[in-house]
């Protein structure tokens, strides 16, 4: 096995400098460093993780916070970004349970119990005061896609992705639009916010019964949604549904019984997941960029544990991206 010493002695060094240079706790020359990190890796060194995590009082491992079963593409992808993020940062994630991991045990203790150096919310009930004692507390933790004052967020550009949508469906000569939400929330809140702000600019009428709230991730909601509001008297010549994977339910529940899409109605999804782009016909949804989100969360996570001293918690949006595809037809204007 590879020490320090063997380290230090092919160097010409001293054992000491090696421990500086192997993690990054020195600011000497930055060639020597570099041939002694480069020296390391052809020896065969591995440090010890307990040891060091004694040493810094870092284990070097991130906590991901995810109460949902782990089904939907978004965040599936989110995750590998996350992944991916943390590991060129020199970080290992590690989920943590529902339950806290052991019982009661909130969020926080369970976070402490394992070491872990920060937290990254996912997906969680964030209104519980479980979670919110785990993003005020001393522990470094970034929240994606709800915002708690003084506290470290990045969201998608959830109001300014459905004016843009919005106004988009509306260039396409479509003027009675319906929206299906997701179950309540601040992602729900600032798309609905969105919606009836570009309507009201663009002097479009939402007749009562246009907005309906369903779920995200639910096919089945949303195509009973979807019938309901074919039936009224009123009739939408678009709707923009919770999900993409909401969406392509609806789609597919619709072209079964004869519905053309789009001659008849026109469907917009959200998320921009992979399926969207290998079916026909081809969903127009709206493209969240997991990658940036991931990098930001990661960024302001790895900040906030190295230099806690520097850190100021910040709130970022991260813009995504509008995906034409062929559910959404020209109406004459």
């Amino acid at each position: 096995m590879v020490r320090l010493k063997d380290i230090a002695e092919a160097c010409g060094v001293s054992v000491a400098t090696v421990s500086r240079a192997l993690n990054g706790l020195t600011n000497e020359n930055k060639e020597r460093t570099a041939l002694i990190c480069q020296a390391a890796r052809e020896m065969g060194y591995y440090p010890n993780a307990a040891a060091r995590t004694l040493k810094t009082s870092r284990s070097s491992n991130i906590g991901i916070l995810y109460e949902d079963r782990m089904n939907h593409e978004y965040f599936s992808s989110l995750m590998d970004e996350l992944r991916s993020a943390a590991e060129d940062c020199g970080y290992d994630l590690t989920l943590i349970g529902r339950s806290g991991g052991k019982g009661t045990e909130s969020y926080y203790d369970h976070a402490r119990r394992r070491n872990l150096d920060g937290v990254v919310v996912i997906q969680a009930d964030f209104d519980s005061a479980n979670v919110i004692r785990l993003a005020s507390s001393d522990m470094p933790s970034v929240v994606i896609d709800h915002v708690y004052e003084g506290c470290d967020c990045v969201s998608s550009d959830n109001r300014a992705s459905m004016e843009r949508i919005v106004r988009h469906v509306a260039a396409h000569g479509h003027r009675n639009i319906a929206f299906i939400t997701g179950q309540p929330g601040a992602v729900s809140q600032e798309r609905l916010a969105g919606f009836y702000k570009t309507c009201a600019e663009l002097g479009i009428r939402v007749p009562e019964g246009f907005v309906r709230e369903g779920r995200f991730h639910d096919p089945e909601g949303c195509i009973r949604i979807v019938r309901e509001l074919l039936k009224g008297d009123e009739k939408p010549t678009c709707i923009l549904c919770p999900d993409d994977y909401s969406c392509l339910g609806a789609l597919w529940a619709l072209k079964a019984e004869g519905t053309r899409i789009p001659d008849e109605l026109s469907l917009i999804g959200y998320d921009g997941i992979r399926m969207t782009r290998m079916i026909q016909p081809m969903l127009t949804t709206y493209r969240q960029n997991t990658e940036a989100i991931a990098r930001e969360a990661i960024n302001l996570l790895t900040e906030a544990i190295e230099t806690p001293e520097k850190h100021k918690p910040r709130q970022i949006t991260v813009e995504g991206m509008l995906l034409e595809g062929d559910t959404l037809g020209e109406l004459s204007r």
